[in-house]
């Protein structure tokens, strides 16, 4: 399936009160949920982010992801299918960072209409403190010992508030193995 075929399944969908689209650079899919937006087709709350507006700042083209997206024209890089969904009325971050606090003003705007409900957190599994030892290591991550570790940090250290990681620092860990 692609973007649009998901995000019309969400927009029948009554339990469904917003959703979040995180698309990325190459390719046109974003632009059907836009058209689908504009039309009136979509109606709920969009919240988006096209990944890859780092392209820009290199010199030659970049492949992004596990399938090595890119641009191939002007249209398909991340700044442009962030602009157009901005102007479409979709919600856009100023950046990937922000993602989180897009979201929230989104939800709380739609909390103050009465449009949706407190959301209950659900009760969170602890992480046994005593791990049966591994001995499995790669690129980015390591299991041995007491504590998994990303990238040399605690794996309870990563991309929590309490830490000043963010989601943007996390996935720059992954992708660029810093």
């Amino acid at each position: 399936s692609v973007f649009i075929d998901n995000m019309l399944r969400m927009e029948s969908n009554p339990d469904v009160k917003y959703m979040v689209l995180l698309g990325e650079v190459g390719g046109t899919e974003e632009y059907k949920i836009i058209e689908a937006v504009k039309s009136g087709q979509i109606t709920k709350p969009v919240i988006a982010w096209c990944i890859g507006t780092i392209a820009k700042h290199f010199s030659t083209g970049v492949q992004f992801g596990h399938a090595g997206a890119s641009a191939n024209a002007d249209a398909e890089t991340a700044a442009a299918k962030n602009k157009a969904m901005a102007e479409a009325g979709i919600y856009v971050p100023a950046s990937f960072n922000d993602l989180p606090n897009k979201i929230a003003e989104v939800y709380n705007d739609l909390k103050a209409k009465g449009t949706i409900g407190e959301i209950e957190e659900p009760e969170l599994n602890i992480c046994p403190k005593v791990r049966k030892p591994k001995q499995f290591i790669c690129t980015i991550s390591d299991d041995r010992g007491e504590e998994a570790t990303y990238c040399g940090l605690p794996i309870s250290s990563v991309a929590t508030p309490d830490t000043g990681y963010t989601i943007g620092d996390v996935m720059s860990i992954l992708w660029f193995k810093k």
